[in-house]
Order: structure tokens, then C-alpha cells, then sequence
């Protein structure tokens, strides 16, 4: 019955929910029911407190409350400013090479690295899906480098 129940499989899955909860709450894992109870009694109360103040902890926002948003205590500065582009809108060439070459001369005048959309507000009536592979050309010879976050550098 045991075997047949794998009682000592949900066991052991059970222990190690157990201890990753414990480590979740920063809470040793050997800790005995009955204190168990209290310190979540005790993080009740806590937590009570904070929203009766007005500190709401959503686990889900955009189903527990669609229009809450979360307060903003300070901004960052990342160091980000706006890609520079061609002052000029051009045609994309009908040709790959010449596409390429196109493609190549908006990122090297961009200044700084650009993302697929940057390149192909600078090319007439393209979207991002049309200049990413040529943007991966580039990158995979060479000639541009994609970054972590999507954007190309010449």
C-alpha cells in the first residue's frame, strides 16, 4: 500500500515546498508547527497594518486591481538619450546589397546604437520586421554588432 501510494515520494516533494518557503520567508526550516503559526499570525498583523496605511503588496496587479498603479519614489537615470536619425527619409533599395549598404549607413550615421525601429523610421514606409534580417546580416559578417537589449551598433 505504501509503495503502491508512493507515500514517500509526496514526502519528500512535501519536505522541499516546506524548506523553500521557509528560505522564502528568510525563516529556518526546521522551525516547529506551533511557531510556524505564530511568526504567520504575526506577518498577518504586519501586513494588515501597511494597508490599513495604504501600502498594498500585489502578488497580481493586473487582476487583483487593473487600475492600480504602483508608486514611483524616484526616478533613474540611465544614462539613455533618444538614438539620433538620418535627417533624411530614403527608399529601401530593391536590391539586397544595395539594401544592406542602405541599412549600414543609417546605423554608422545613428552615432549610437540603434533598435530595428530607429532604422526603419528612416527608410520609407518599413516596419522593423523588414530591416531586422538585414540587421542580423550585418551583425552575423561583421559589420554591426547586436547588443543585449536589441539594439545594433555599426
Amino acid at each position: 500500500m505504501h509503495d503502491r501510494g508512493l507515500v514517500t515520494l509526496i514526502r519528500q516533494h512535501h519536505d522541499a515546498i516546506n524548506a523553500l518557503v521557509a528560505e522564502a520567508y528568510g525563516w529556518p526550516a526546521d522551525l516547529p508547527g506551533e511557531e510556524i503559526l505564530t511568526r504567520l499570525v504575526a506577518l498577518n498583523k504586519e501586513r494588515a497594518a501597511e494597508e490599513a496605511r495604504g501600502l498594498i503588496r500585489w502578488l497580481r496587479p493586473e487582476y487583483q486591481a487593473s487600475d492600480y498603479k504602483a508608486p514611483v519614489t524616484q526616478t533613474l537615470d540611465l544614462g539613455e538619450t533618444d538614438a539620433a536619425l538620418p535627417d533624411n527619409v530614403i527608399p529601401l533599395p530593391g536590391s539586397l546589397p544595395e539594401q544592406v549598404s542602405a541599412v549600414q549607413s543609417i546605423l554608422t550615421g545613428g552615432g549610437s546604437p540603434l533598435t530595428p525601429q530607429d532604422v526603419a523610421r528612416a527608410i520609407k514606409g518599413k516596419r522593423a520586421a523588414t530591416v531586422r534580417p538585414v540587421l542580423d546580416a550585418l551583425a552575423g559578417i561583421g559589420m554591426a554588432r547586436r547588443l543585449k537589449d536589441g539594439r545594433y551598433a555599426a
